[in-house]
């Protein structure tokens, strides 16, 4: 293909930028004649290959395939009764300029975007920033195009003073609308959209009646240059305002895209989610931290049978922040329930609705977002603060008089704040006079030493776990050989006294080992080696617990002790086979965790430590199908009980064995009718419509399966599920824990199955995986049920043993129906033999075909069908 010409520009205006071109296609493809699915499969590169903007501007630029083929015949265009001009349907402009801030002000960008379509009863009249796609596409017929916008750049502003406007349209808000050549300017060409002939990719606009088809992998193709000199400023430059990278995004959010998919970078999102987003908008003012209570609709998918949540009314303006700002509304979504003001609503998205998934307190890790090795301005965040920036988590200050509540008050349950210790800012010139760098790090630190906590606050210890071994002798004797570190120094415990509690000198608590086991579950399951743990002969199959301050109880000696440390400061714990916490005799795929934490005295802080596993030498090891390092994309580090569990997943497993089910529907009334409900917990159990006062009440809580598969994948589903997974676990006295993950949004691509998992182990479940309990019910409670005097006694009796009439959901079928719930896939696994929710004893063993289609390398193989 011969590249396009290069234009030497004009040495008086300097309003022409030619880039080099950075593609050199081979052949063309023709989007016009592509089927669907041959659209759906693009995923096309574009370079820009000039820009004038001497009038409307005029930009050349070209886009290849994955194959470098140059991509021709993307000019389809929409034109519905009212519209006056043809719109491009896969293909849209934008064009900013950044204004630098002053008196300690970050830039911002200024979209020129700012005027409407017109239409047969309009005509362009202002709005809030948009794109172009009406303007003139001429196509080259090798995959490189020519464009002009529609709209003129240079006179935006005067159309925009022209406008006859009232209140709350107001001119102003567009911002500084003047066309300079100075400045730094951002072009961005978005590519994407249905493919022609689905959804209203039709020539009049109108629906097809055939789905949409959307193109696989949106492209959106970023210039910055400065039009007076024609140099292109690239995003690692100075002189950018590049605080953020999609790179970042994508490592939690899997391929953020937003507006139907089409815009994939946040560059692009910063030129339209710009402080003009006010324009025609209300102020809507708090009262005492709380705007106007929201008004939540749930609407059912008449398709699908899932429900969405919608809300009213909006704050898009809110005590003077623009909701849809980039920075306020990104900091804010990801704050969600932990900011001070409470009943926000950004078009549709509650924020305090919203839950961060990162490690305690994970909005301080600010670099997970802000990584200076993926942009240039992302130490910002330290180096440059705001109100805007900052004020956007910590939004409970009014700048303006200093007085407010701030995020420590709220955590403190204070009502009445602090305030600002600056008191009042009415800019930001003196932000970074006590808002240091240095200190602006230190104030952000958390409690666990982690990739985006590098360093620890002072005095506090870091604490890693090491088991070398573990081994069981024939007599059942048990021993584990391991070491604690502190600050990377072996740690050396007190000598063994009656009732130890504090082994380490200087801390409280500490660590326990978990023995978890499989047993023949012949007699149960029908199955007689199972791949997954039993724990036979523990309540709702959990690992058996062993702490190590007990190991030095000398009053707990018959179960067993500790003997060390050696010269490498490892110590050999010995749990002897004649005491109470022991491995059974015969059982197989043993294997041992240490987990838990010390609590440090002084400075006093929990010092939670990657919880480690070791199998017994010589038995199988159990399956291991998620990589916790990939967790830590989104979690930083997965923490569950309070800490005790900490990023190795093969933990968890030990104890959400497919025998653990809800425990919540045994809360005897004596503790459920003077249940104190608060926070969270009162918002869930409102939700549920709960009425905690009834009789037997906790038999109307949700119940369902904890075992590990079924429980995450139904988590992760969220708001995806007809009937999202939601959860009461009995923890009472200290508490009752409520789930309910109705109006979660799993942030990145649920059919992306290696978000999570290893890849090659998630195409079938293995042989002898166990049926997951849904809930435990023995004969007593079975029975009860059926005759409508069921208890909360006995469903709390029932806990205890493993029964043949407990509800269990098959294995293969549990890990599909945890995601995939409506009412048509349920009867599908139905026919292929999958048992849902029945007896135990009805014969769940054996009886599922599904892996004749979605078995490994089938025509349904997850792996393939998830891709797709």
């Amino acid at each position: 293909m011969t590249p396009p010409p290069v234009v030497t520009p004009p040495p008086a205006t300097g309003t022409v930028v030619n880039v080099s071109g950075v593609l050199a296609p081979s052949g063309t493809v023709d989007a016009a004649a592509m089927t669907p699915a041959e659209f759906a499969a693009l995923a096309p590169r574009g370079a820009i290959t000039s820009v004038s903007v001497q009038s409307p501007p005029v930009v050349t630029f070209q886009l290849t395939d994955g194959a470098n083929r140059g991509i021709k015949g993307l000019g389809f265009t929409s034109q519905n009764a009212t519209a006056l001009r043809p719109g491009l349907s896969n293909l849209a402009f934008a064009m900013a300029k950044l204004v630098p801030g002053a008196n300690g002000a970050p830039s911002k960008w200024v979209s020129y975007i700012v005027t409407t379509s017109p239409t047969t009863t309009t005509g362009e009249v202002p709005t809030r920033p948009t794109t172009d796609n009406i303007g003139t596409l001429v196509d080259n017929g090798d995959g490189t195009y020519k464009y002009t916008f529609h709209r003129d750049i240079t006179k935006v502003k005067d159309a925009v003073a022209a406008a006859a406007l009232a209140a709350p349209n107001v001119a102003a808000d567009l911002g500084d609308l003047t066309w300079d050549p100075t400045k730094l300017h951002r072009l961005v060409i978005q590519v994407g959209g249905n493919a022609r002939g689905t959804g209203t990719n039709t020539a009049n606009g109108a629906n097809s009646g055939v789905a949409s088809v959307p193109m696989g992998a949106p492209a959106n193709v970023v210039l910055d240059w400065y039009p007076a000199t024609g140099k292109v400023v690239t995003k690692t430059e100075a002189d950018q305002r590049e605080v953020v990278s999609i790179d970042n995004c994508n490592e939690c959010h899997g391929k953020l895209a937003f507006h139907g998919g089409n815009r994939v970078d946040t560059r692009f999102c910063v030129v339209c989610h710009t402080n003009q987003r006010k324009y025609g908008q209300v102020n809507v003012a708090s009262t005492n931290g709380k705007f106007p209570a929201l008004k939540e609709t749930a609407t059912v998918n008449a398709t699908t049978g899932i429900t969405s949540f919608s809300y009213s009314p909006e704050t898009r303006v809110a005590d003077g922040e623009v909701s849809g700002d980039f920075t306020t509304m990104i900091h804010k979504i990801h704050m969600g329930k932990e900011l001070v003001k409470e009943n926000y609503n950004y078009a549709n998205v509650a924020f305090n609705n919203k839950g961060y998934s990162m490690l305690g307190g994970g909005q301080r890790m600010c670099s997970k977002c802000h990584d200076n090795t993926k942009a240039a301005q992302a130490d910002n965040w330290k180096a440059k603060p705001s109100r805007l920036a900052c004020g956007a988590c910590h939004d409970g200050i009014n700048w303006a008089t200093g007085a407010g509540m701030t995020l420590a008050d709220k955590a403190a349950g204070r009502t009445t704040g602090s305030g600002h210790a600056g008191k009042q800012a009415a800019d930001d010139s003196m932000c970074a006079t006590c808002h240091r760098a240095d200190l602006t790090v230190l104030n952000h630190q958390t409690e666990n030493l982690t990739k985006h906590n590098p360093v620890l606050p002072a005095g506090l210890k870091n604490i890693k776990y090491e088991i070398k071994s573990a081994a069981v002798d024939a007599t059942n004797k048990a021993t584990v050989v391991f070491r604690v570190l502190v600050d990377g120094t072996p740690a050396t415990f007190k000598p063994a006294a009656a009732g130890m509690s504090a082994p380490l000198e200087g801390f409280t608590g500490g660590p326990s080992f978990l023995l978890a086991y499989a047993t023949d579950a012949s007699a149960t399951d029908g199955i007689g080696a199972p791949a997954d743990y039993t724990n036979a002969g523990v309540k709702q199959a959990q690992a058996i617990s062993v702490s190590l301050a007990n190991l030095l109880d000398t009053t707990k000696a018959a179960d067993g002790s500790l003997a060390g440390p050696d010269a490498s400061g490892y110590y050999t714990a010995t749990l002897l086979g004649t005491g109470t916490k022991k491995f059974p005799v015969g059982a197989k795929m043993r294997a041992v965790a240490l987990q838990g934490y010390f609590t440090q005295v002084s400075p006093a802080a929990a010092r939670h430590a990657i919880s480690v596993v070791k199998e017994v030498s010589g038995d199988a090891v159990r399956r291991k199908v998620v990589d916790p390092e990939k967790c830590s994309n989104c979690h930083e580090w997965f923490e569950g009980h309070g800490g005790n569990r900490v990023y190795e997943t093969q933990v968890c497993v030990m104890c959400h064995t497919p025998g653990l089910a809800t425990s919540g529907r045994g809360i005897a009334d004596s503790v459920m009718n003077p249940w104190n409900f608060v926070g969270e917990a009162l918002k869930i159990v409102n939700w549920w419509g709960f009425d905690k006062t009834k009789a037997n009440a906790a038999l109307a809580l949700p119940v369902t399966t904890n075992n590990f598969k079924d429980m995450i994948h139904g988590i992760h589903a969220g708001r995806d599920r007809v009937n999202p997974f939601r959860d009461a676990r009995d923890r009472t006295p200290s508490t009752i824990q409520l789930l309910d993950f109705a109006r979660m949004d799993f942030p990145g691509r649920l059919n992306n199955c290696e978000t999570c998992h290893i890849a090659g182990t998630y195409s079938s479940v293995p042989l002898n995986a166990l049926p997951s309990t849904y809930e435990s019910v023995d004969a007593a409670y079975d029975a009860a049920i059926a005759a409508g005097t069921a208890t909360p006694a006995l469903a709390k009796a029932a806990l205890s043993t493993n029964s043949g009439t407990d509800r269990v959901t098959s294995p293969f079928a549990g890990a599909c129906v945890s995601c995939h719930d409506s009412a048509a896939t349920k009867s599908h696994i139905r026919l292929q033999g999958g048992q849902l929710q029945v007896n135990r004893n009805s014969g769940v063993a054996g009886s599922e075909s599904c892996v004749t289609c979605h078995g490994p390398g089938r025509s349904e193989d997850p792996a393939i069908a998830h891709k797709r």
